[in-house]
């Protein structure tokens, strides 16, 4: 009996994994075709240009929400480009009025401006319409028979509480 439990639950494990990767995959084919058909503004084709470009968007817009900014030296090691590149985009979104760029010495902090973070949240709504339409349940049935099974067993002495792996629940079975 413990045979045909463990190939059960690994088999709606594995059939669950599945159907989220393939809604994953539709989600990323989804945004690809999002950034390539909203160049509507300057600021859309800027940022849905290349990817370095688009993240760094993601950085401003986040340093804005959380009341920081990011110097040059930490875009370049957190993006993982290159000083020359990111200095050129700092440079053209201060020029267009994208992020505010505070310059004294040899540093440069930045984060967004209020258009750059207007626009996010424009993207930020289309992308949650995208996420609705394909992922948001296939996403949830693997969290929650993740959970459940963790749970589950967690009462159990000879389950590790502090573990969420599927796999701990198949050794509690043998």
């Amino acid at each position: 009996m413990k045979d045909r439990t463990k190939v059960s639950v690994n088999d709606v494990h594995q059939y669950l994994i599945y159907k989220y990767n393939v809604e994953l995959c539709a989600l990323e084919m989804r945004t690809h075709q999002a950034r390539q058909n909203r160049m509507d503004t300057k600021l859309q084709r800027y940022f849905n240009s290349t990817p370095i470009r688009n993240a760094f968007a993601r950085w401003m817009v986040y340093a804005t929400y959380t009341n920081r900014t990011y110097t040059i030296a930490e875009l370049v090691d957190e993006i993982g480009s290159n000083r020359q590149t990111i200095s050129d985009i700092v440079k053209d979104c201060e020029a267009e009025g994208w992020i505010e760029a505070d310059r004294q010495d040899n540093r440069c902090d930045c984060k967004a401006s209020p258009i750059l973070v207007e626009n996010f949240e424009d993207y930020a709504d289309h992308r949650r319409t995208l996420i609705n339409n394909v992922s948001g349940e296939e996403f949830s049935d693997l969290r929650n028979f993740e959970r459940t099974m963790s749970i589950g067993f967690a009462l159990n002495k000879h389950y590790n509480a502090n573990s969420t792996s599927v796999d701990n629940v198949l050794k509690f079975i043998e």
